[in-house]
């Protein structure tokens, strides 16, 4: 009941009140005149007669009305106890609140209310404790899940999908393409839709960035009815490339020991054909031989030292070393070496009292293969061999040269097994391609990091980062 209808209760009961009373008051006076006769009363009844008709008529109609008021009060109470609830579920939010009746009449409905109170609040506290397990499910899955409706759009990214998609935006009612731009996933779900059923394979997606995924997508229904489906996404980008390092280390391996090989084969063939007559000739085919077979042996070593150190074998045993030594040692071995193209090698340190806990065997082997390396390809000026300092790092060994550089589209591939800026030069100078290899290997047992940069007819430095911040 709102106030507009508790005003027009009260008017119509007074009007009928009013009437009642009115038409009382009538058939009283008739009653008393016909009872009386013609006695010479007056017409009207007596004032205290009238008073107190009145005064009953008053409160009769005063208790009506306060009837009125509070059933009116009782209602919008009720009213705003059902929209507070009605809120509530709308909202969600369920509090330790119940409603009380301040009327009897309305005990029941407020006690189906509180009970109705109750059973949401478990309800909603049993949904959320499913919402929370399920998403600590979703994000603890390590591989990127999407959700999609009917229609492809969106319902769910975990965080692994938003990683492997590098998507930070809003994806709620997105279309799938709008997110990963891929012709092949797409046709996969079409295939998964038309079939009605699960499909898996491999995937290569080129956006934001080149990544190869295993996808497994699996249709879920309400009823009989396709409502979406669950797409899992595996990333398996690194194990494609250890598949093709596998398969580039094998194939450079096989090519780099034939080389020799078959160098040996021929010209210990040529000897033994008679060309072993020829002194002059046999001596220059002899000197191929050794150089051939000394190449090879620095293969061997180099693979079966790169192997010790991966699999642990080869340990670091660190103590301080003092690097103005060690680097005096490595410019005193390679300092003929250098004359001889005459280049200049220069020290760079500080300090005398420099020192760094490392393996000191190790590290001499570390800087002399970077040192080996920037002789043979410097073919003016020189070598430097120092520490530094920086605002990233805590300090840093360095070997710079001033030779041809390297272009930045190689750089990131410096390390890996037999790669090669130039191959053919780097052959003809007895390298094996596994130099920096070895050395990429031994500064990450120490703890270290391998940082090189470089710039063409400017030259190339490589720093061993010591100690990050």
């Amino acid at each position: 009941m709102n106030l507009r209808q508790l005003i027009r209760g009260i008017v119509a009961v007074s009007a009928m009140m009013a009437l009642l009373i009115a038409a009382f008051y009538l058939i009283v006076t008739l009653l008393i005149r016909r009872a009386l006769g013609d006695r010479g009363y007056p017409a009207a009844l007596p004032a205290h007669v009238t008073a107190v008709f009145s005064c009953l008529s008053i409160v009769w109609v005063l208790f009506l009305v306060s009837s009125l008021v509070r059933d009116y009060r009782k209602g919008a109470k009720f009213l705003r106890e059902v929209k507070q609830f009605s809120e509530m579920v709308l909202k969600g939010v369920f509090s330790n609140r119940y409603f009380f009746a301040d009327y009897p009449d309305l005990a029941d409905a407020y006690s189906s209310l509180n009970e109705l109170t109750r059973n949401l609040m478990e309800k909603f506290n049993q949904t959320e404790e499913e919402r929370s397990r399920l998403n600590a499910i979703i994000e603890s899955i390590p591989d990127a899940l999407v959700i999609l409706d009917n229609k492809q759009e969106i319902v769910l990214l975990n965080d692994k999908a938003c990683e492997l998609f590098r998507y930070s935006g809003r994806f709620h009612n997105r279309s799938l393409i709008e997110v990963v731009r891929s012709v092949d996933l797409l046709t996969m779900l079409e295939r998964v839709k038309q079939l009605d059923n699960g499909d898996s394979g491999e995937v290569f997606l080129d956006y934001p960035v080149d990544r190869y995924v295993r996808v497994r997508m699996s249709p879920f229904y309400r009823g009989n009815d396709l409502i979406g489906v669950v797409v899992l996404l595996h990333d398996i980008t690194e194990l494609k490339k250890l598949e093709n390092m596998r398969k580039d280390f094998v194939a450079n391996v096989s090519h780099e020991i034939k080389t020799p090989v078959t160098a040996i084969s021929g010209f210990a063939e040529a000897l033994l054909e008679g060309a072993i007559d020829d002194r002059a000739t046999a001596e220059k085919f002899l000197r191929i031989i050794k150089f051939q077979s000394e190449r090879l042996n620095r293969l061997v070593d180099d693979l079966m030292t790169l192997s010790k150190i991966e699999l642990g074998v080869i340990k670091i045993n660190k103590t301080e070393v003092n690097v103005s030594e060690l680097v005096d040692s490595v410019i005193e071995v390679i300092g003929i070496r250098a004359g001889e193209k005459g280049l200049y090698v220069k020290k760079v340190i500080d300090s005398d009292n420099v020192s760094v806990n490392a393996d000191k065997d190790r590290l001499m082997q570390v800087l002399l293969n970077l040192a080996d390396n920037a002789i043979k390809f410097t073919q003016g000026g020189g070598i430097e061999i120092g520490t530094g300092r920086d605002d990233a790092v805590e300090g840093y060994l360095f070997v710079r040269d001033t030779g041809a550089g390297i272009a930045k589209r190689f750089i990131s591939r410096l390390g890996e097994r037999f790669f090669r800026v130039d191959p053919s030069r780097s052959r003809q100078l007895g390298g094996t391609g596994l130099g920096l290899a070895i050395v990429k290997h031994i500064v990450k047992a120490h703890g270290w990091q391998l940082k090189i940069e470089s710039e063409e007819s400017v030259g190339t430095v490589v720093k061993i980062l010591l100690n990050r911040q």
